[in-house]
């Protein structure tokens, strides 16, 4: 859960408060712009020494929907509603919808080399992955799945979803814990242009299955779909949901001294 991750991060930070930090010359002398890719989406970064031991590094990524998968064969109820009745298979794409600002300390047990931990957050919307299910039967258009008297339905066979933050009401911004370990400087004061790579783990909690619902009174919002309406589907799409509780991040960077 999350009480690791927090405890990690406070024991990184004592670390990094252990560390000299050098001459008070040495801090923010620098400005580096990043530009990197993984599986955090692609991402632009600002970073600037503080001494010889910490990095700040601040910058924006977008999944863009680069990464997917379409789950050919599930099954879910041929009407919704009934789980236990007959079902029929149909294809779900399900593909990376994250979006978010990072705020991340790299901390270097060496004042010169490249090895780093990194502590920080990243900071955006609680929709972690899009997912739209196409050739939906006729009823999903018309009855639609009842969830706490909102009607979520299909449009001309498709239904849009996305698996987003555990919670009542699904807030429209989360805070997500980092750390990981990496491997090179993003401000190198020999060097014009650099490599940095990072491998660690974002913690989002595991994500429930989410979609627009229209209520009596025609107000929409979005409302959490209970896996079990989903018939067959269902262990399936909680298994791939609980994957996501902690989510890898492996980038890398190119950056370019600014000054």
């Amino acid at each position: 859960m999350i009480e690791p991750m927090k405890r990690i991060l406070s024991l990184t930070l004592a670390l990094a408060l252990t560390l000299p930090f050098g001459a008070g010359a040495q801090s923010f002398n620098h400005l580096s712009l990043g530009l990197g890719a993984g599986t955090d989406g692609l991402g632009l970064e600002l970073a600037s020494p503080i001494g010889s031991h910490l990095e700040l590094r601040a910058g924006y990524g977008m999944a863009l929907g680069l990464l997917g998968y379409t789950f050919k064969d599930l099954s879910i109820p041929e009407h919704p509603g009934s789980a236990s009745g007959s079902s029929v298979k149909v294809p779900i794409t399900a593909k990376l919808g994250m979006s978010d600002a990072r705020l991340l300390l790299n901390i270097y047990p060496s004042g010169t080399g490249g090895f780093h931990f990194t502590v920080g957050a990243y900071m955006g919307a609680q929709r972690f992955a899009r997912a739209t299910a196409t050739g939906l039967p006729n009823d999903y258009n018309t009855a639609g799945i009842e969830v706490d008297d909102y009607l979520v339905k299909a449009d001309g066979g498709v239904l849009d979803a996305y698996l987003g933050a555990p919670g009542l009401g699904a807030p429209a911004f989360a805070v997500k814990p980092y750390v990981g370990v990496g491997f090179g400087r993003a401000v190198d004061p020999d060097k014009r242009v650099s490599f940095v790579f990072d491998l660690g783990a974002q913690y989002q909690g595991k994500p429930g299955i989410w979609a627009s619902g229209e209520g009596l009174t025609g107000r929409v919002k979005d409302v959490q779909i209970a896996p079990e309406s989903l018939g067959d589907a269902s262990a399936t799409i909680d298994k791939y949901a609980g994957y996501l509780t902690f989510w890898p991040t492996l980038n890398f960077h190119l950056y370019v001294k600014l000054f």
